[in-house]
């Protein structure tokens, strides 16, 4: 008896390490596929790290939708980080004020701030302030609105990079034409 007690239990152990073995670890789930992520001069990544960082602005004129152009008296700020947000701001003198109203644009205070996530289009040089609401649905009139407004958030804008470090970033009239038009300039 005691031997077939013994070779119950050995045999149970072995049925039990045959059983472990069996049941090794493995990974839960297959890993996803990807494709690589885009490197180069002209992608999202690349114009991220080179809008990251605070600008100074060195220049505005305004345009109307007919084209007439008067630099505009302000100062500004522009910050960008490398997630995708970004906040420029305009400090208008009064004197930059005038201008703007000699060419319809009234703004109801001499500081005019757009914050947010944007989404970058390397192709088209563009950035446009992401929005949980479609901005790009059918008439409505509070977007057409909004859209008269050249320093609007519902407006594109479009950037430079010049070859002296400049960052021309500006936006367009509904024909177009340059809207607003500022030129920027890093660490200051």
């Amino acid at each position: 008896m005691h031997v077939t007690a013994l070779v119950q239990r050995v045999g149970i152990c072995l049925v039990v390490g045959l059983a472990v073995a069996a049941c090794k670890a493995q990974p839960l789930q297959k890993p996803m596929r990807t494709t690589d992520i885009a490197s180069g001069p002209n992608t999202i990544e690349a114009v991220r790290g080179q809008l990251a960082g605070t600008w100074s602005l060195v220049s505005l004129v305004m345009h109307s939708p007919e084209g007439k152009a008067v630099p505009v008296d302000a100062s500004g700020t522009l910050i960008a980080d490398a997630f995708g947000n970004l906040n420029v701001e305009y400090r208008l003198s009064e004197a930059g004020q005038k201008a703007l109203a000699s060419i319809g644009v009234t703004s109801p205070s001499p500081v005019i701030s757009t914050t947010g996530r944007v989404e970058i289009d390397p192709q088209q040089k563009a950035i446009r302030y992401a929005s949980p609401d479609d901005i790009n649905r059918a008439f409505d009139p509070k977007l057409a609105a909004a859209r008269a407004n050249p320093f609007a958030l519902e407006r594109t804008r479009y950037y430079d990079f010049s070859a002296d470090g400049l960052l021309k970033l500006a936006t367009r009239h509904d024909n177009g034409r340059d809207a607003a038009v500022g030129m920027w300039k890093k660490g200051s």
